[in-house]
């Protein structure tokens, strides 16, 4: 199976290409036309998708899902507990981290288009139903319903969980940072924990890295 991340214009989503394809997130709005580009040079067109798999609710990561929908008939899934931002394209309430959040808030907050789940996950599901070799686990902290996806070769794609490096990624992307905007700091901590202890080779945040297991390790430890 190869991982693919899609390199949007603040984010990320990522494309699993196994027996057949799955998107993990869909960026901001009108990033559609870069993800299907950026699916095309692998030969996957939206008509091909099995799946479209959200990390979490957020603009940066469902704004473009209303419009993949008019693309493909593959199923929209997200956890229950953030369906309702998906519904009305609303970031929910967003908690700040630091002061810089605090500053950023208002441009970093938009509405988007609202879409209706066809999915909606309360567990760790397997993957293999959807022809990738991944399953989906539950790490709850930046949103309540925040999923990360971890795949047989041991990669974990942690959405917003947490951050490489500074401004979104564009500093020291290779050093794991606290997300500006975390529901429940504790639920953060034990969902990275509990990642870990899954033994993953690398971590991919949606925004800056890859990260090394170890790094994040140390740095949970230091915090």
């Amino acid at each position: 199976m190869l991982l693919i991340p899609i390199k949007l214009p603040i984010c990320y989503a990522f494309l699993l290409k196994g027996e057949r394809p799955v998107l993990v997130d869909t960026g901001r709005p009108r990033d559609c036309a870069a993800i299907e580009k950026a699916m095309a040079q692998h030969d996957v067109a939206p008509a091909d998708l099995s799946l479209i798999l959200h990390t979490h609710g957020h603009w940066d990561h469902a704004g473009s899902t209303a419009e993949l929908r008019s693309r493909t008939t593959a199923p929209i899934a997200v956890h229950v507990a953030d369906a309702p931002m998906m519904r009305q394209g609303d970031n929910g309430i967003l908690r700040p981290t630091c002061l810089t959040a605090r500053v950023c808030k208002p441009i970093l907050n938009w509405p988007y288009p609202g879409v209706e789940p066809d999915l909606l996950i309360d567990r760790e599901i397997d993957l293999a139903e959807f022809g990738v070799s991944a399953r989906v686990v539950l790490t709850p902290g930046h949103t309540a319903g925040s999923l990360s996806v971890i795949t047989d070769d041991g990669d974990a794609l942690v959405g917003d969980l947490f951050m490489g490096g500074y401004l979104g990624g564009t500093l020291g992307p290779r050093w794991p940072s606290l997300h500006y905007f975390a529901d429940d700091l504790e639920e953060v901590r034990a969902s990275i924990g509990k990642l870990l202890g899954l033994s993953p080779r690398r971590f991919y945040p949606a925004h800056g890295g890859p990260l090394e297991s170890v790094d994040v390790a140390h740095w949970l430890e230091s915090r």
